[in-house]
């Protein structure tokens, strides 16, 4: 059976319009869109956002000029700006400065194109029937082979040609479709290149090689660190039979992107992407942190239900990343890996 491309299919019909929350997904019928705050701002919160957006100007130059200048001059002034979020309207420009990606673009003119148009995939097929999985509610997504569905096609297929050892998995269409919403096709192929091969930080390649090899390692590391942290709570999930595999896997695969508050993730992703994993170990502990005095009294059952479904009070970025933030893991990351390599026989 010939294989139809993505660009032989017809666009679906557009869905029927409904009213969006501020990053375009559809809003809930209830009135707090698990998406993003929705409630209008003041006019002081409206000036505030302003000076922090010619701030962020001023550090980053026209077009990135400044970056890696202000960044050399003033890491720690950096990196407590990125903490506290990066205006959503530089988001994507910050995004390709501090993971690399515009370098490595700058480096490899027209090879994305090359890689879309002229080369085939063995993952085109899978790839065309997970899209629509992706972020089905926001409205750049939402057409059945639309403009949206086709771009997530191209930088999947593309990355899938470029690294066949790693092909296509699930998982990163939720990577891709989060960069897609912020940057151009190529923009967001070669930021899911610096992430996957390791342009600044660790490489991540392993979360979607066959076995899932970083995966495992992430998960045994994350339950050390829940033992260390939260006993009690370790004590119990051992008694429930509960493991890191059970609730944690989709956060490492997907950096919080697949079922978590959208404008939580984009505030985690600001911070992975300067500081590295490390920020995904320290939200999943404080989120568990969160809830550990509910968590300790809930059977099996709860217990599952309870770490798919976090309160509110919890997905506030707010309150979450202060607390992530003062969780130290860096040293203790490191041991453990150590640790995993020894024992596997590394």
């Amino acid at each position: 059976m010939e294989i139809k491309k993505i660009d032989e299919y017809e666009p679906g019909p557009l869905p029927s319009p409904r009213p969006l929350d501020r990053f375009g997904f559809v809003k809930q019928e209830v009135n707090n869109s698990p998406h993003g705050l929705t409630k209008g701002k003041s006019a002081y919160e409206f000036e505030r956002e302003e000076r922090r957006v010619r701030k962020w100007r001023k550090m980053i130059g026209v077009g990135g000029s400044e970056w890696k200048h202000y960044v050399r001059r003033n890491p720690r002034v950096v990196k407590r700006c990125i903490r506290k979020g990066v205006p959503d309207c530089l988001r994507g420009l910050v995004w390709q400065l501090i993971s690399g990606s515009r370098d490595i673009l700058l480096m490899n003119p027209g090879v994305y194109e090359q890689l879309v148009i002229y080369e085939t995939s063995a993952s085109e097929l899978d790839i065309i029937r997970d899209i629509s999985r992706t972020f089905p509610s926001h409205v750049f997504f939402q057409q059945r082979h639309g403009p949206g569905q086709r771009s997530l096609y191209n930088v999947l297929k593309a990355y899938s040609v470029y690294d066949r050892d790693v092909g296509y998995v699930q998982g990163m269409g939720f990577l891709a479709g989060l960069l897609l919403l912020y940057m151009s096709e190529e923009d967001a192929f070669w930021l899911l290149v610096a992430l996957l091969k390791g342009a600044v930080h660790a490489p991540m390649e392993g979360l979607y090689q066959v076995g899932l090899p970083l995966v495992q390692q992430y998960l045994f590391q994350f339950d050390c660190l829940m033992k260390e942290h939260m006993p009690k709570l370790g004590e119990h999930f051992t008694q429930e039979m509960i493991n890191p595999s059970m609730y944690a896997s989709q956060w490492f695969i997907t950096v919080f992107s697949y079922s978590f508050p959208f404008h939580l993730a984009l505030r985690i992703w600001d911070v992975f992407l300067y500081e590295g994993v490390k920020i995904v170990f320290k939200v999943g502990l404080a989120l568990l942190k969160f809830c550990h005095d509910d968590l300790v009294k809930l059977p099996f059952e709860k217990l599952m239900h309870a770490l798919r479904n976090f309160p509110e009070g919890a997905m506030d970025p707010d309150t979450l990343l202060p607390m992530a933030n003062s969780i130290k893991v860096s040293r203790r990351l490191e041991e453990l890996k150590q640790e995993y390599d020894k024992k596997n026989g590394k």
